[in-house]
């Protein structure tokens, strides 16, 4: 009885620890819901692009702008749109622990590969706001989500395109 005891505990606690399984689970709720002003009924539909969890990194593919457009659908907006940006500000991570988000950034990845930080200002209903380049284009975004002083990191990337 004792041996069938100690095996249950040890299967649930394996269970509960592995790496990745369960946070995988977890980082679906981080998604961030991404609207345009304009139109707050539109979805862009953010793709993740890389985590790292307590110092453990996934191999993320983040690609060129160019390689970004030729597959994923963007959404498109006009040079006057803002863009908000809704996301969890508590996300439960493995059994026991629930980590608050504790930084946001907003890069535009340019054509050139280098990264630029674009300016996300809060609103009082709890989203982030951005206004887009006033230059007629498509743009690839990624957006970075840090929790409880780093123990959860995530990315996400998602496509714009500017019209007249």
């Amino acid at each position: 009885m004792r041996k069938i005891a100690v095996a249950i505990l040890s299967l649930m606690l394996l269970s509960g620890c592995s790496l990745f399984s369960d946070e995988e689970k977890e980082m679906k709720q981080t998604i961030p819901e991404i609207t345009l002003k304009s139109s707050p009924n539109t979805e862009i539909k953010a793709t993740r692009s890389g985590f790292t969890w307590l110092g453990a990194t996934t191999k993320a593919y983040l690609p060129t702008p160019q390689e970004f457009f030729k597959d994923e659908k963007l959404v498109r907006v006009s040079k006057t749109d803002q863009i908000r940006v809704a996301t969890e500000n508590k996300v439960r991570m493995g059994l026991f622990k629930k980590v608050d988000l504790d930084s946001m950034r907003l890069t535009l990845v340019l054509d050139s590969g280098e990264f630029e930080q674009v300016a996300l200002t809060e609103r009082d209903d709890g989203r982030w706001e951005f206004s887009v380049p006033q230059k007629s284009g498509k743009y690839m975004y990624v957006l970075d989500e840090g929790y409880q002083d780093g123990d959860y990191e995530v990315s996400y990337y998602f496509g714009v395109e500017i019209s007249e």
